[in-house]
């Protein structure tokens, strides 16, 4: 028993060790003395002719008698992303602790002038945390970044869990972080797409995808178009579907999508087959009466689920990323490049833009649900 028990000491000790050495460190900082980043920014200032001014605000926590958590947020300006640093240090009583950075935030004109100055200096600062999220937005990211949310010590607590649980019902990915830049911006037949947020109705909302053409922004969309796009794109992802007659008959589909895709030439052309396969459960039914016991109208839901969302998808390739994007949004060039060979100077994006491209779609019922509820009006 008294083994056991210095066993317990033992432990508890080394845990305490472990975490006094991690928050004094070699340095010999306690945890008062730091500023801990929890959110990184990304802003342009004014522009001087060619050149321009970044504006790098960090939020941080500070902590007070190792009891209070309080956060606050400062900006360094300079001409040069590495001596916004130094500005920044001159307005700091404490010492930076990077590697706990839970979002990166790029503004949306800073994406536009160029992302390869900010990824260059975070590639080469091994204490970045490249596991962080990172998200794009309309306003400058030292006003989104100072925005009080209720219920949140910081605004970055809040960005961050709703960048990372888009994943629930809108076909977002769960590739949003920094190192999934780093791996895309300069692959053959990938593009970049992030997270857009803004701020809606004095809060902060997602509402698209900003689309990058190499290392520039170069298009915004809308959550809808976001959706399909994801949909098109990645693999194993969830969603909502719904088929709608009136405000009163609709049915909401639920379902986990798998993407396969063909590639092959025809007539001298790329041409590809895209297979999805969805997979999932009925939310809400007022429109398919009887879905559950009778087959031929589980089979008519899921005809005509396959036909309206394959319609959608072909409509939404054709008019928008054909004719208006003219990017390759959905990394089909990557496809052809794995089959036909890297490195041959092919434009991707004008490439695909002349492909052929078809969407095949098969939608199962997994479950629906414990029943449906409706009411019989009275005549």
């Amino acid at each position: 028993m008294a083994k056991k028990f210095n066993a317990k000491i033992f432990i508890y000790l080394m845990i305490v060790i472990f975490f006094l050495y991690a928050f004094l460190g070699s340095k010999g900082n306690l945890v008062e003395n730091l500023e801990i980043p929890i959110a990184v920014g990304y802003d342009l200032g004014t522009k001087i002719e060619k050149d321009v001014i970044y504006n790098i605000p960090i939020s941080s926590y500070l902590f007070e008698n190792g009891e209070t958590v309080d956060s606050e947020t400062l900006t360094g300006e300079a001409s040069t992303i590495g001596e916004t640093r130094e500005n920044r240090q001159l307005k700091a009583s404490k010492t930076f602790l990077l590697g706990l950075e839970r979002i990166f935030l790029f503004n949306e004109q800073a994406c536009e002038y160029s992302l390869n100055p900010i990824i260059d200096i975070l590639l080469s600062n091994p204490q970045i945390n490249d596991r962080a999220l990172v998200a794009v937005c309309k306003e400058k990211s030292e006003d989104i970044l100072k925005l009080n949310i209720k219920g949140y010590s910081n605004s970055a607590e809040f960005i961050e869990g709703l960048v990372k649980n888009a994943k629930q019902f809108n076909f977002f990915p769960e590739q949003n972080k920094l190192m999934d830049i780093f791996v895309r911006l300069d692959a053959e037949g990938r593009s970049t797409l992030l997270p857009y947020i803004e701020l809606k109705d004095e809060t902060i909302k997602l509402t698209g995808l900003a689309i990058f053409k190499k290392d520039k922004m170069v298009l915004k969309t809308d959550i809808e178009e976001g959706k399909i796009i994801n949909l098109l794109k990645e693999n194993k992802v969830k969603g909502m579907l719904t088929i709608q007659d009136s405000s009163k008959n609709y049915i909401n589909y639920y379902a986990e999508s798998k993407r396969k895709v063909k590639c092959s030439k025809e007539d001298g052309k790329l041409k590809f087959i895209i297979d999805l396969s969805l997979n999932g459960t009925i939310v809400n039914n007022t429109l398919y009466l009887n879905l559950i016991n009778n087959p031929k109208i589980l089979k008519a839901f899921t005809k005509n689920m396959e036909e309206g969302l394959k319609e959608k998808c072909q409509s939404f390739i054709n008019d928008k990323i054909k004719k208006e994007y003219k990017i390759d949004v959905l990394d089909l060039g990557r496809v052809a490049a794995a089959k036909y060979g890297r490195e041959t100077g092919t434009d991707w994006d004008k490439a695909i833009s002349q492909a052929l491209i078809e969407v095949n779609v098969k939608v199962k019922v997994d479950t629906e649900g414990r029943g449906s509820y409706q009411l019989i009006s009275e005549e």
